[in-house]
């Protein structure tokens, strides 16, 4: 994959493409999230009861922390996911996919929740996510893209469908991604500490 400079990789018809089609899961996921909540309460508040316990067990661990120890677990936090999402996407290329609708479930879910307990708006709630929302979506987009590709690349090969270098010389491809992932995950952490929480603040009933 060849790199447009040292920084922003080239993004190819194909990312292109996987890209687009990520984004719409997210997005088709959050519109499905919020509306199991309005259908169904009860059973909404259940299935997003695993998310919170997860957001409370980092809330608990981030506690007493100064801003820049709380941004290094919420950075790490989600570098584990896009690490798990790209490496498994290696050999399941559709499961980064379903964490990416997952996800955006599990954000039309909480929109609801906090609908629901007239804590937020729908739309406040949505508009507190936006600064540091824009930079960790977008990297968590880029690593289900990556993985979605590369492990589509490796069963072609593995199914001697189409030419394919190997599963590591595959992988390879995606390096000039990283250092923006990370670049991203790194702002989008500092934003969610320093920001998004005086705008939440401002926006709540």
């Amino acid at each position: 994959m060849a790199t447009g400079n040292r920084f922003f990789p080239e993004l190819s018809r194909v990312f292109r493409m996987v890209l687009a089609l990520s984004l719409f899961i997210f997005l088709l996921g959050v519109a499905l999230g919020y509306g199991v909540w309005q259908e169904s309460p009860e059973e909404a508040e259940s299935m997003l009861g695993v998310f919170i316990e997860a957001f409370q067990e980092l809330a608990d661990r981030m506690e007493g922390t100064n801003w820049f120890v709380q941004a290094w677990l919420i950075f790490f936090n989600n570098l584990r996911v896009v690490t798990f999402m790209f490496i498994l996407g290696g050999i399941l290329p559709f499961f980064p996919l379903m964490i990416i609708g997952g996800n955006g479930a599990a954000i039309g879910m909480m929109a609801g929740f906090f609908e629901y307990q007239q804590f937020l708006t729908r739309e406040a709630f949505f508009i507190s996510l936006l600064p540091h929302g824009v930079f960790e979506l977008t990297a968590i987009l880029f690593a289900a893209t990556m993985g979605v590709i590369w492990g589509s690349r490796n069963w072609l090969g593995w199914l001697r469908l189409r030419f394919s270098p190997g599963f590591l010389q595959n992988m390879k491809h995606f390096m000039p991604f990283v250092p923006l992932v990370l670049f991203l995950l790194v702002l989008a952490a500092v934003i969610e500490i320093l920001v998004s929480p005086v705008l939440l603040s401002g926006l709540s009933l």
